[in-house]
């Protein structure tokens, strides 16, 4: 007797190839071969997922954004020759950011429908370790643990800054006390000053660490930005010109005249004077127990006592006096250099 027989189609959608269906008895065929049954059960898992699941709000998105900034950071840190401190801080946020950026690429790709095989295929890993690495619970605490980025980093500039950005790093007993005499004052004025660190920053358009390895005296800023900064606190850049210079490197201990020499001794007296909160000379005269005459002449630059006195000055002003020494004895130096020239005759 002739079988009869009825045309059908594969139930997976992107195949619907015909089936034939026998009169026999027995379960009827819904696909044309397992691979179609296999991929229309990835689909209805898809579907009930897509379903259930509120898509994330664009983690891998902000996440780039926040890698293409902090790439720009650093791409700009080495342009201005930042500290390795800085250049390391600023690489490490980015090796989180891309592992962040990873995970939740992956999860996003995950809640939209994607097979864990397919996610291990593109990432050269097996669907065992992508699914123990990135799964729910994993990426949520990664992406929890990750702080919140400053976005006024990302903001466009309207215009180009015009200032040197240029650090560098003290070297040498005169300028690292130079340093130290800048930081003193620095101090002084961050303490009075009505903004913070992170608001100087933002008015300077410099990144936090810069500033405050600045205004710590580690780092000496060029003349520009110094006193930008310095305004930003409310502060008398004009004072500090000597001390930058010396700190920065311009100003040569070994070029210089005795009277230069002096007036810097001066200069550098004058600034300690503002960062302890300009104290009377007759209080600091009584307290260094010298003579009124002598305190005011020494902070006027046109007497440099010698260096008992010189120290106990510099302690009444609340200073170490070995930021206060190297200048001494830079200026003893060039003293002797003096008679050395005039042979012998001062």
């Amino acid at each position: 007797m002739a079988v009869s027989s009825r045309l059908d189609q594969c139930s997976y959608s992107s195949c619907r190839k015909p089936l034939t269906q026998t009169s026999k008895t027995g379960r009827r065929r819904r696909y044309c071969d397992a691979s179609c049954r296999r991929r229309a059960q990835t689909a209805r898992d898809r579907a009930r997922r897509t379903g259930t699941r509120t898509r994330p709000t664009g983690h891998s998105s902000a996440i780039a954004t926040d890698v293409h900034t902090l790439a720009q950071e650093l791409v700009e840190g080495q342009r201005r020759r930042i500290p390795l401190e800085m250049k390391l801080k600023l690489a490490q946020l980015l090796n989180r950011d891309i592992t962040c950026y990873v995970a939740a690429a992956v999860q996003d790709e995950w809640v939209a429908g994607e097979t864990w095989s397919a996610i291990a295929s593109a990432a050269g890993t097996t669907e065992a370790s992508a699914r123990a690495c990135w799964s729910e619970a994993n990426v949520a605490g990664l992406l929890a643990a990750r702080p919140a980025r400053h976005r006024r980093r990302a903001q466009p500039q309207s215009t180009p800054h015009p200032l040197d950005w240029a650090f560098t790093r003290p070297s040498g007993p005169l300028q690292r006390a130079a340093a130290r005499v800048l930081q003193e004052y620095l101090s002084s004025l961050r303490r009075t000053a009505p903004v913070s660190t992170g608001e100087v920053a933002r008015l300077a358009g410099l990144p936090d660490d810069a500033v405050t390895l600045s205004l710590g005296g580690e780092l000496i800023a060029s003349w520009p930005v110094t006193h930008m900064l310095v305004t930003i606190l409310s502060g008398q850049p004009q004072i500090l010109r000597t001390a930058w210079e010396t700190a920065s490197g311009e100003r040569q201990p070994d070029t210089q005249s005795e009277s230069e020499a002096r007036r810097c001794l001066g200069d550098v007296l004058q600034v300690l004077h503002l960062a302890a909160g300009e104290p009377e000379p007759g209080a600091l005269a009584e307290e260094a127990l010298l003579s009124l005459t002598t305190v005011r002449a020494a902070l006027a630059g046109s007497l440099v006592p010698d260096w008992p006195a010189t120290r106990r000055l510099t302690v009444a002003l609340g200073a170490e006096p070995s930021i206060m020494q190297p200048f001494w004895d830079d200026w003893a130096c060039a003293g002797r250099s003096r008679d050395e020239s005039n042979g012998g005759v001062s």
